[in-house]
């Protein structure tokens, strides 16, 4: 078996720890787990929001997996920013790929759905999850505003569930179909 690339390991290094820290804060603050939140939009017993939450994520997983070549393919910005992701993620095994896809969302999500958005608010946690999502190039903005934009939508799913694990599915599936769409186009 091949070693591990060096994005691989990186990203290894950055998101066990943003995990460990999500649910270090979770602990820390007593009343809740990282991946629950009180919701005053639906009222149902936990099934029936992990339920909703988990088809709400696969929903938007789906609507952006199909989203993306047709965004490519039409828009100017999303085919730059897909020439420059591809210089990254090329190298990348399917093994790789699958891994960088559950480490970062499901880190991202307990850090930035689970531990900041109940104390920060939506728009807040949304605004930073998307300014953490920056590169080296101007082109690298359209990535900064579509986290900005996916971070609302994984928020809101978690908003009104009250359910982590719907936006992770969404985010480790969009990552995942992403990420190997790249690297084959």
């Amino acid at each position: 078996m091949p070693s591990p690339s060096p994005i691989t390991k990186f990203a290894l290094v950055v998101y066990i720890p943003l995990a460990l820290v999500a649910l270090a804060w979770a602990w820390l603050d007593g009343n809740r787990l990282a991946w629950s939140l009180d919701t005053y939009w639906l009222s149902e017993s936990y099934p029936i929001r992990l339920a909703l939450s988990l088809a709400l994520g696969f929903a938007l997983a789906l609507v952006v997996v199909a989203a993306t070549p047709a965004l490519v393919k039409r828009a100017a910005w999303a085919r730059g920013l897909h020439a420059e992701l591809k210089e990254i993620i090329s190298p990348l095994s399917s093994s790789e790929i699958t891994v960088l896809a559950v480490a970062s969302g499901l880190s991202e999500e307990l850090f930035f759905r689970g531990a900041l958005q109940p104390v920060l608010g939506l728009l807040l946690t949304s605004v930073i999850f998307g300014a953490l999502h920056v590169g080296p190039k101007r082109v690298f903005l359209a990535w900064t505003f579509w986290a900005f934009v996916m971070g609302l939508l994984f928020g809101s799913i978690f908003e009104l569930t009250g359910v982590i694990w719907g936006p992770v599915l969404a985010h480790v599936g969009i990552n995942q179909r992403n990420m190997t769409f790249i690297r084959r186009h």
